[in-house]
C-alpha cells in the first residue's frame, strides 16, 4: 500500500510540475518577440533603402508578416509622408 501511495504521489508531483512549466508566460512572450524580430529583420533585408518609399514598404511588409503569424499589428498601410 505504501509503495502504491508513493507511486501515485510521484505521478501527481510530476504532473503538477509539467502543468506549471507549460503555463509560463515568459515562454509566450519570448515567442512573440522572436516573431516580431524575425519579421523586422526580413523586412530590412528585402527593403534596405531608407527613402520614404522604402521605409513605407518595409513597414508594410513587417505588418503583413506579423498578421500572417497571428500577432498584433497596426491597422492599415504605412504612409510615405510624416503628417
Amino acid at each position: 500500500m505504501n509503495r502504491l501511495l508513493i507511486v501515485f504521489g510521484g505521478l501527481l508531483l510530476a504532473s503538477l510540475g509539467t502543468a506549471t512549466a507549460s503555463a509560463d508566460p515568459r515562454a509566450e512572450s519570448n515567442s512573440v518577440w522572436s516573431i516580431a524580430d524575425r519579421c523586422a529583420r526580413e523586412a530590412a533585408r528585402l527593403f534596405p533603402d531608407y527613402t520614404p518609399q522604402g521605409n513605407a514598404a518595409r513597414e508594410n511588409y513587417r505588418r503583413a508578416c506579423l498578421r500572417a503569424n497571428n500577432e498584433p499589428a497596426p491597422n492599415g498601410q504605412a504612409s510615405t509622408t510624416n503628417n
